[in-house]
């Protein structure tokens, strides 16, 4: 009787080891499923008012920078929610870590690269002049000596203005505004503006725009994505460049360029 005891009670804390590591087994796959499922979600500023290139249609962010996010988001394996915020708040959201990055065609410049860590660039953005449609005073680049034009504070726009004055010889009178006020070049207030040859060729092809184009500035503008330099910023550009190189290597990234501006600006050579 007392040997049947002891079996029973050996067999029962048997059963009891058993139990835990089963259990911390279990436990320790719970864990890593519940990593798994809980990936992060990024959360990526954008203006959400720049057809194409960001724009909101039926209350959703769409455009060039929403099908880019869409398809970073398959190869990286994050959720990834657009948010629009003002142009004159969007790198302060990125500083104050309420956004991870900004897709909002960032223009990579000197001062930037200081303070964030880039991808590599994703587009290469001819720059152009253009002004009102009905303007018989400008015609050409000839014409832009003295003329008044729209500089967006904080924008790359004053290195646009600084390269055209040089490379031409003019002198320009800028008129500074917080934010997109093309419709004050619409208008005449205003007599020129800055702008992508793509985009703004697409925008006034399709009536979005009263416009006509000058004349190239002979100026290029890169975008990547920007992120902290911290930790996690670094380790998060990394994948974000994995993902663009994947995308450049399987025609992804030309893809999306033809379906928004009818060209692919995502090579160097292709604006040269």
């Amino acid at each position: 009787m007392k040997r049947k005891s002891m079996l029973f009670a050996l067999l029962m804390t048997g059963a009891m080891v058993l139990s835990a590591c089963s259990g911390g087994t279990k436990d320790a796959k719970s864990e890593e499923k519940a990593a798994d499922d809980s990936k992060k979600t990024l959360k990526v500023a954008t203006e959400g008012n720049m057809y194409p290139w960001t724009y909101t249609e039926n209350g959703k962010i769409v455009g060039y920078e929403a099908d880019m996010m869409e398809e970073i988001s398959k190869r990286t394996g994050y959720e990834i929610e657009m948010e629009a915020v003002d142009w004159s708040g969007i790198f302060g959201a990125l500083d104050a870590g309420r956004v991870d990055t900004i897709a909002d065609i960032i223009t990579i410049t000197d001062e930037r690269i200081d303070k964030y860590e880039f991808t590599q660039p994703y587009i290469y953005n001819p720059m152009v002049l253009a002004t009102k449609s009905s303007n018989d005073e400008i015609n050409s680049m000839e014409d832009i000596d003295g003329q008044s034009i729209v500089v967006e504070v904080g924008s790359s726009d004053e290195l646009v203005l600084d390269q055209v004055q040089k490379k031409f010889g003019v002198t320009l009178k800028p008129e500074y505004y917080e934010g997109i006020s093309i419709t004050d070049v619409e208008n005449g207030r205003v007599a020129l503006w800055i702008g992508g040859k793509p985009s703004l060729t697409v925008q006034i092809n399709e009536g979005e725009y009263d416009l006509k184009i000058v004349g190239e500035t002979g100026y290029y503008q890169k975008y990547a994505y920007p992120f902290p330099k911290t930790e996690e910023g670094k380790a998060l550009c990394k994948e974000f460049d994995k993902a663009l190189t994947e995308m450049r290597e399987d025609g992804t990234l030309k893809k999306i360029s033809e379906k928004w501006f009818n060209m692919d600006i995502t090579t160097e050579d292709s604006v040269e």
